[in-house]
């Protein structure tokens, strides 16, 4: 199964703040909360995208 270009754009993002999340925490560090709102930025892409995706597929039933 293929990942639309939305959904893997919002993975990407996750992925990207999750790992200098992971690194602050490993550190000891405070994480920003401009961390937390990418984050969460990125789960919302990632979601539009796939739903998008499956709601084209539903219209060519």
């Amino acid at each position: 199964m293929a990942i639309n270009k939305g959904a893997r754009i919002g993975i990407t993002i996750q992925v990207i703040a999750l790992g200098i999340i992971i690194l602050l925490v490993i550190f000891n560090k405070v994480i920003p909360s401009i961390l937390s709102w990418i984050f969460g930025i990125g789960v919302a892409i990632a979601l539009v995208g796939t739903l998008f995706e499956l709601s084209k597929k539903n219209i060519k039933r």
